[in-house]
């Protein structure tokens, strides 16, 4: 077997070679994974750096946004101020009786509509969320009667689902058909105070004639009384003076009993 004899000169080209390929296997190997590493790093400090300044942002704008919850409560605050609680028809009854007795305007006749949901439509002019916002509601919208509790298949309510519906606050209102009596200055008197009214009434439908040999107006208007309920406020019921009822004398007297008797 021949030895193959290298040189002095081919032996340092050898160890030059081998110098060279180390070199190229430590790149391949070493550096670029350090690059590689380097890389996912500087990603990462990219990141962190937009997450700062969406931080640095957010911070900066939190007075403007506890402003605005501010501001969002007083209106929901200054909402519910307008509302009852609760309309029955005693306090129906008290409110019409308080009108005939501030102004001339007499009713003849009465109908009821109690209790009648209101389905709100809410305003998107005003907002790029399309998510449904259940804290927001207009209780002055639409009359529009609509269900405000959910129930399962079988007609009845889940758990959960049930405690939901009686705590959710809901708007409704009742509608009052009147007929009436008045002169023209009572029929102004009487639109004021519903415009002034503490509760929220508003009149939906009026017709008025001219009696011409009485000079006073008659016609039919109907009222809607709004309530919002669940607002943490009490219903307050009507204080009636004294009233009449029954007879002093069962035979046939005329002379009222007062309602302390």
């Amino acid at each position: 077997m021949n030895k193959i004899k290298l040189s002095d000169s081919d032996k340092r080209l050898l160890i030059i070679f081998l110098a060279i390929l180390m070199v190229v296997v430590s790149y391949f190997f070493f550096f670029t994974k350090s690059m590689s590493k380097a890389s996912d790093i500087e990603d990462g400090n990219t990141k962190d750096k937009a997450q700062v300044q969406q931080m640095e942002q957010m911070e900066a704008a939190l007075p403007q946004v506890r402003e605005n919850m501010k501001n969002l409560k007083q209106k929901q605050a200054d909402i519910i101020a307008k509302y009852p609680s609760d309309i029955k028809t005693e306090k129906v009854i008290w409110i019409l009786q308080d009108i005939e007795d501030h102004n001339d305007y007499h009713i003849s006749d009465i109908t009821f509509a109690m209790r009648n949901p209101l389905q709100i439509t809410p305003d998107v002019s005003d907002t790029t969320d399309t998510a449904t916002d259940d804290t927001a509601t207009d209780t002055s919208g639409t009359d529009t009667s609509e269900a405000d509790t959910q129930s399962s298949d079988d007609g009845s309510d889940s758990g959960n689902g049930e405690t939901a519906a009686v705590n959710a606050v809901t708007g409704y209102y009742a509608s009052i058909g009147v007929k009436y009596d008045a002169t023209y200055e009572g029929l102004k008197d009487m639109l004021a105070y519903v415009n002034e009214y503490s509760d929220r009434i508003t009149i939906t439908d009026f017709s008025s004639s001219m009696d011409s040999e009485t000079g006073r107006l008659t016609g039919d208007m109907t009222f809607n009384m709004y309530v919002i309920t669940n607002t943490g406020k009490d219903y307050v019921e009507p204080k009636f003076d004294i009233m009449l009822k029954g007879v002093q004398n069962i035979f046939g007297g005329n002379a009222g009993a007062s309602a302390n008797n």
